[in-house]
């Protein structure tokens, strides 16, 4: 489970787990304590799970055999862009090859290890003045015809 912001910097990594263990089970048991006010995007792994002065946005789930509002659908819509950030931080820490194929280390420490060395490289990409061409104006070449 990570933790990051509209720039898609990771500040918090929870320990690797078991892929049997459920989303909601673990951020009951590493609970993190946000500022208040502070809006808390989350999947439907998660449904259930509300930090106490935190905003949820969280996506509707379809009912069984039936089908979403107008509302509810525009609702997903509009959060929909919002949740790709999060997604991109997620390619981004898998931009190490080792992450997203089979680890077939043993001993958990190494594991995390690996996940903790490309969450930091994610990081120093995402501060890299280099990919800051959003933030920057364009460039002003001076007219060299004069």
């Amino acid at each position: 489970m990570t933790l990051c912001d509209v720039t898609q910097y990771v500040y918090y990594l929870s320990p690797t787990e078991g892929g049997r263990q459920h989303d909601k089970k673990l951020a009951d048991e590493y609970a993190l304590h946000l500022p208040a006010g502070s809006v808390l995007r989350q999947d439907l792994g998660l449904l259930g799970h509300a930090p106490a002065g935190v905003v949820v946005e969280m996506p509707h789930k379809k009912p069984p055999k039936r089908e979403l509002t107008f509302s509810q659908k525009l609702y997903n819509q509009l959060l929909s862009p919002l949740r790709v950030v999060i997604e991109h931080a997620h390619s981004g820490i898998k931009r190490l090859r080792i992450v997203a194929d089979t680890l077939r280390l043993r001993g958990e420490w190494r594991r995390d290890t690996v996940m903790a060395v490309a969450c930091g490289l994610h990081n120093l990409r995402v501060g890299s003045p280099h990919r800051a061409y959003l933030a920057q104006a364009p460039a002003k070449f001076p007219n060299l015809s004069e």
